[in-house]
């Protein structure tokens, strides 16, 4: 028993080492997009690209990151000012210890943007579990929100409407993440290329990003704060001021999870409906990631993102 925990503990040390040497090799290799603003003593990592009004922010999902918007930024900065950014501890942006539910994301977003001096108002496009953070966003700043694309993302009722098979989906998928987050601290996800599925398809630098990313334990204990913190984010939101007529448009993958798509498709066609302008489409042939990742699917989240935009311009312009 005595020789097995020396073995243990050199494997450990090692791990450790081996580890941090990785870390300082990534960050030395892979430099950050943009730049680190401070945002109440938290320095967020923000990369900035194009002009014009209304800005489109882009909020990613649980595990990501900036990096994901590789396809999809560059595009939009094409007609309008575009923002992709880290949220606490994930990326390059600073770890803290503040609470990382809907509310507090949301405002240090807000806060991010002052820090930026990004006019508002805003058109916020969001990925996944970062609706949550998009519609919590339009409750608490409904004047400074010219509108939302929400790419597949979550509804704050779907553990409850779908029972026990959901808890168990989201307990090991949660777990993971949290497992994960601790292994990392010896190294272990680089062994195994830890959530490069989520990579597939997007251009080889933005990709090697978050092949990296997902090993470091700082983004991973961030993740794994965020996924504790669901329930209470899904709380939130549904508590959260209606949308009213903020317009919204709602991109749907095909292929969701094996013999749950119809069900999810409800779920994203009854957030469309929480505004009174508002679109729904479902992408033929994408996934969940693949309407970030996949090319031609991120595209039409372009495609969704441009049509918005000239919709709030025109009503501006036929308000002036």
């Amino acid at each position: 028993m005595l020789g097995f925990g020396a073995v243990a503990a050199t494997l450990s040390a090692s791990g450790a080492l081996y580890q941090k040497l990785a870390t300082l090799r990534d960050r030395r290799k892979y430099l950050p997009c943009g730049k680190l603003v401070d945002v109440g003593g938290v320095r967020l990592h923000a990369c900035d690209r194009g002009s014009g009004s209304p800005a489109v922010v882009l909020e990613a999902g649980l595990t990501s990151m900036s990096a994901q918007w590789a396809w999809i930024q560059p595009e939009v900065a094409r007609f309008t000012r575009a923002i992709s950014y880290d949220r606490a501890g994930l990326g390059y942006s600073d770890c803290c210890s503040l609470p990382r539910d809907a509310e507090g994301t949301a405002r240090r977003l807000h806060g991010l943007l002052e820090a930026l001096a990004v006019p508002a108002p805003y058109v916020i496009a969001a990925h996944s579990l970062g609706g949550l953070f998009a519609r919590m966003f339009a409750s608490l700043y409904p004047d400074e929100t010219a509108g939302l694309v929400l790419v597949d993302t979550v509804h704050p009722d779907q553990r409850i409407r779908w029972g026990n098979a959901s808890d168990w989906r989201h307990s090991v998928f949660f777990g993971q993440l949290m497992a994960a987050a601790y292994l990392a601290r010896v190294g272990v996800p680089r062994l195994y290329n830890y959530r490069s599925h989520m990579t597939e398809g997007l251009p080889e630098d933005a990709a090697a990003v978050l092949k990296v990313m997902a090993c470091s334990s700082e983004h991973l204990d961030a993740t794994s704060y965020e996924a504790a913190a669901f329930d209470a984010m899904c709380d939130q939101v549904r508590a959260a001021r209606p949308l009213g007529d903020i317009p919204i448009a709602v991109l749907s993958s095909d292929n969701w999870h094996e013999g749950w798509d119809s069900q999810w498709h409800g779920l994203q066609q009854e957030i469309a409906a929480l505004s009174s302008d508002s679109t729904f489409e479902i992408v033929p042939g994408s996934n969940h990631a693949s309407l970030i990742t996949n090319r031609e699917h991120a595209m039409r989240t372009v495609d969704a993102i441009r049509r918005l935009v000239t919709q709030v311009r025109s009503a501006k312009s036929l308000a002036a």
